[in-house]
């Protein structure tokens, strides 16, 4: 076949390549010079194809290249090989084509860089496409996580805030406002109330916000359907116009209600009331919800157990403080009876033999003032005179300390009375006088005051308590100042020692029964003098220092 045959191939959209038998280059059609240039040596040639998609096999494989195995085929032969530019440094891909016509090898080039470069992209692309489904996917689980996490983070943050109340308070009612006003921010609601359940209705026991506080004691009726939903203890949501059956306030639009129950066991202890201007409710805020009442029936069975038992223990200490003080009376009256028996003894059998001679003593005197005035009867008569006067003396004490006694006991005293007290506190230092007598230097600072209503008997043994401890608190020799005053109605006694103070470990109990610091006492000196100054609406208290001394301080209203 002459060449100029080779020419029909320049209209071919493949590159062309024709080879002689003894495979010389003896054409190149348009296409392949534009592509390749103008190529003379196959050998050289064919080195800058190599195979990408399928694999040769030769026996020299320096050799076995795509080109060399289309040139040397002695069949039709076709493959797919990747072509490499060395100035451009790009790689194309044809698929090249031989056969064998007369003496004459025609090897076709088709590109086919674009498919596969589009088949890599549609590989890629589908990879991609894959990824991002993936991506959304995991996204979209993500989401719903993110979701559930955010729900549970809610509840979580809910119920610490509601257990931070519990823990901080008892209060049923701080209790319940502080669950409503978490509900009014977590739904975006207008008004919340909580309303308990009393023999099968529901009274409103707390609103939120306080602005419709009016509505608290108000009866809420509900529609059967809304009962059973309660009954069931299933949370209800509806739209409403009317904001419960008997109400009297209705709305312009729909609003939605959120009924839910609050539950103890099988107890309906009440339902929480939410209103709210969105008219969609989540669903998944249902277990929120649940929890939050879950939260408050438990908040509001300890706060009731613990009203219950604070209630009882304040009528067990009322009790117990009315037993001790009845107690303190009955041995304080016990104590002052048997004290005035024993003084109206004690009164009578000293009477009895000072009368006589008192009587003796009179008699004498009158027989002095007939004996004669000689010197020895002078002598006598001065002596007997002088036995007379010590004995009227002697007498006197003696009528003065009982006649002391009788008044301190006083047990026909049992109203108030007009006293002195500054008389009343000479009659007490009267009867204690063998404990400070050359011992303890008793300093009088009365101020002028006026008598006051008391119970005289009654303060005298509280004076009574505080000096004989005072005394006995004195080891050898020291001093007690008694000061009186009046200022703004107010009467006060101060009763300072100089002896050896009292321990700090027993100050903070020592008007407590019980409570001594001698080895032989029943430590109800201070607690029955407290009470009486209690009686008499006043206030007894002390200041001390170890080995300084102690003052009392005797308040009273007048």
């Amino acid at each position: 076949m002459p060449c100029t045959d080779f020419s029909l191939y320049n209209n071919f959209f493949s590159a062309i390549l024709i080879l002689d038998s003894k495979q010389k280059i003896v054409f190149r059609n348009i296409v392949f010079v534009k592509t390749f240039g103008n190529i003379k040596n196959p050998e050289k040639f064919s080195n800058c194809f190599s195979c990408d998609v399928c694999v040769l096999d030769s026996d020299n494989l320096l050799d076995a290249t795509p080109l060399n195995f289309a040139i040397h085929s002695k069949e039709s032969f076709s493959t797919l090989a990747s072509y490499q530019k060395t100035k451009e440094q790009q790689i194309l891909y044809f698929q090249i084509t031989s056969f064998n016509e007369g003496d004459y090898k025609i090897i076709a080039f088709k590109n086919i860089t674009n498919d596969i470069l589009y088949e890599e992209t549609e590989k890629k692309y589908a990879f991609i496409r894959q990824q991002y489904l993936n991506i959304a996917e995991e996204n979209k689980q993500y989401a719903t996580l993110q979701q559930k996490a955010q729900t549970q983070a809610v509840k979580l943050a809910l119920m610490h805030r509601v257990s931070n109340v519990i823990r901080e308070s008892m209060d049923i009612t701080k209790i319940i406002r502080s669950t409503l006003k978490e509900l009014f921010n977590l739904l975006g609601a207008f008004k919340v109330y909580y309303a308990e359940s009393k023999s099968g209705d529901y009274y409103i026991n707390s609103v939120y916000p306080e602005k419709f506080s009016t509505l608290a004691g108000e009866n809420v009726k509900v529609s059967p359907e809304t009962q059973n939903f309660i009954k069931t203890k299933s949370i209800c949501t509806n739209s409403c116009i009317k904001e419960y059956l008997n109400s009297e306030i209705t709305y312009p639009a729909p609003v939605t209600r959120i009924i839910v129950p609050v539950y103890r066991m099988h107890e309906i202890l009440g339902v929480l009331i939410i209103y709210t201007n969105q008219k969609y409710f989540d669903e998944s805020q249902n277990d929120v919800l649940q929890s939050i009442a879950a939260q408050l029936a438990s908040a509001i069975v300890q706060a009731s157990l613990f009203l219950e038992i604070k209630q009882k223990n304040e009528t067990l200490e009322k009790t117990l403080k009315e037993l001790k003080e009845t107690q303190l009376q009955l041995i304080n009256s016990e104590k002052m009876a048997s004290l005035g028996q024993l003084v109206a003894g004690v009164a009578h059998e000293i009477n009895t033999p000072l009368g006589s001679i008192n009587a003796n003593n009179d008699i004498l005197n009158k027989m002095l003032s007939k004996l004669s005035q000689k010197d020895n009867d002078k002598l006598i008569v001065d002596n007997l005179k002088n036995i007379n006067k010590i004995d009227k003396e002697a007498i006197k004490r003696i009528s003065g300390i009982v006649q002391s006694l009788k008044r301190f006991v006083r047990l026909d005293e049992s109203e108030l009375q007009s006293a002195d007290i500054n008389n009343e506190l000479d009659l007490t230092l009267e009867l204690i006088k063998h404990e400070t007598k050359n011992k303890i230097e008793i300093i009088k600072n009365y101020g002028n005051i006026p008598q006051i209503k008391c119970y005289p008997n009654m303060l005298n043994q509280v004076f009574m308590n505080i000096l004989i401890n005072a005394c006995q608190s004195i080891k050898d020799k020291g001093s007690i100042t008694i000061t009186t005053a009046f200022n703004n109605n107010i009467l006060s006694v101060k009763i300072k020692d100089t002896g050896s103070g009292i321990d700090d470990s027993i100050k903070d109990k020592l008007f407590n029964a019980g409570t001594t610091t001698k080895k032989i006492g029943t430590g109800l000196g201070l607690a029955i003098s407290q009470k009486i100054i209690e009686k008499h609406n006043g206030k007894i208290y002390f200041e001390s220092q170890k080995d300084k001394g102690t003052e009392f301080t005797i308040e009273i209203p007048a």
